[in-house]
């Protein structure tokens, strides 16, 4: 039997960053037997550096926007608290570390091994592939480790990497065959040059997304494009399928069904 007592109270919505220490006689989050070891609860503070907060919000134009802000000591080090010997540092970046804007969606989380699916608010941070957690009438916010979850209309599981990490992955569609997508955000800073007019921007969240599908318990990452998919199912090049090569999402979605179909 297990518990946690890792927890960390309701702040603004933020990337993330360090984690502090432990606080001083935290609630608990209470799971036993084997659930406990499926649940990994960590305790992280979000915040872009750990020395600065962060909001995501839309600006007038009703683009995403981050905002952060930061205070500098006499010491020259960032700090998270302001006093009067601090300045204030403010940051902008276009875009969001998050899957959706607001940041929580109603969802449930899965654990294979227990067969318990859990309801909680979810968010899904692109940039450290963590999921976020808030339950019904708590305001502490967890990261966890699910085995899938769903956010919205949308399910994704989690694998694990070579690098033992576990990445999770949209379900495009399941069948025979499985099509995912893995979507990643970077923060790309604003290199601003000497004597150049300024940028309304500090940096902008870029988003990728990397297609793979899974067939038989191998997975291969593949593009949109009719020639990589069948080369993924092991078909030939004359095999049918659209007679375009470049596809949309939901063409290769349609294409991978109907090659099941067919099997």
């Amino acid at each position: 039997m297990g518990l946690f007592y890792l927890r960390r109270p309701l702040t603004r919505q933020t990337p993330p960053g360090k984690t502090p220490a432990p606080e001083a006689n935290p609630p608990r989050l209470a799971f036993s037997g084997r659930f406990a070891g499926q649940l990994a609860v960590l305790l992280i503070i979000l915040s872009t550096t750990g020395f600065s907060q962060c909001v995501v919000t839309t600006d007038q134009g009703g683009q995403l926007v981050t905002i952060c802000t930061a205070y500098t000591a006499r010491s020259g080090f960032l700090m998270n608290r302001p006093d009067q010997s601090q300045a204030q540092a403010t940051t902008v970046y276009a875009g969001s570390p998050y899957l959706s804007f607001p940041i929580y969606e109603a969802g449930i989380l899965e654990f294979t091994a227990t067969n318990q699916r859990i309801p909680c608010q979810l968010a899904l941070n692109l940039v450290t592939n963590q999921v976020l957690c808030r339950f019904s009438n708590d305001s502490v916010e967890y990261a966890i480790l699910p085995d899938a979850f769903t956010v919205g209309d949308r399910r994704f599981v989690g694998k694990t990497s070579p690098k033992g990490e576990r990445i999770y992955y949209r379900v495009l569609y399941a069948g025979k065959s499985r099509l995912f997508t893995h979507m990643r955000a970077t923060l790309q800073l604003t290199k601003r040059e000497p004597y150049s007019i300024d940028e309304p921007v500090d940096g902008t969240y870029v988003r990728q997304e990397r297609y793979f599908l899974e067939r038989q318990n191998s997975m291969r990452e593949i593009t949109l494009s009719r020639k990589s998919v069948l080369k993924a199912l092991g078909s030939p090049a004359s095999s049918s399928g659209p007679a375009k090569d470049k596809l949309t999402v939901q063409e290769l979605i349609s294409f991978v069904a109907s090659y099941d179909g067919f099997q």
